[in-house]
């Protein structure tokens, strides 16, 4: 243990600055000559120009922000399907808080989606009861046909929720 050692230049010896002329970093200790710079928590930022109208507020904006989108979470009836197979959604309900314990959405999801992805497989759905914020055609039909019933609920936007 007494032979230890760092590698050769891993400890570096801090600048010591402010010591007079001959140590190299004397007078301005390193900070140049006057002004902003020079002064202890003088940083500009990056997109500060000098005063002269900054490039961030030249150029126009563009796009628009809907304050009112849903984002939903798609997943497949496929995926679905396969969930119930394996035993996962024992309930007779499928919703979003079941969906989340399942491991088929991710806990921060707000709103799903039913797709009507397939693998040609026959699905098995029977006797379920889906509720669902939103979902293609092709899914209800192919949920319909496999014996589950789809319930569509309103889901809102996240401008209107209250926290």
């Amino acid at each position: 243990m007494n032979e230890l050692k760092p590698n050769a230049g891993a400890n570096k010896r801090r600048k010591i600055v402010g010591r007079g002329t001959s140590s190299g970093h004397g007078k301005t200790s390193g900070r140049g000559g006057k002004g902003q710079t020079a002064r202890n928590g003088g940083n500009i930022p990056a997109r500060f120009e000098g005063g002269q109208w900054p490039l961030y507020r030249r150029i126009p904006k563009r796009g628009f922000q809907n304050l009112f989108r849903v984002e939903y979470t798609p997943v497949n009836i496929m995926h679905l399907a396969r969930t119930v197979a394996a035993g996962k959604l024992p309930d007779a309900a499928v919703d979003l808080t079941s969906l989340k314990k399942a491991g088929l959405l991710p806990k921060s999801a707000a709103a799903w989606k039913l797709l009507g992805k397939t693998d040609g497989k026959s699905l098995a759905l029977s006797g379920k009861k889906i509720v669902v914020h939103a979902v293609s055609e092709a899914a209800r039909k192919l949920a319909e046909a496999a014996g589950a019933t789809v319930e569509v609920i309103e889901s809102k936007p996240k401008a209107l929720k209250t926290k």
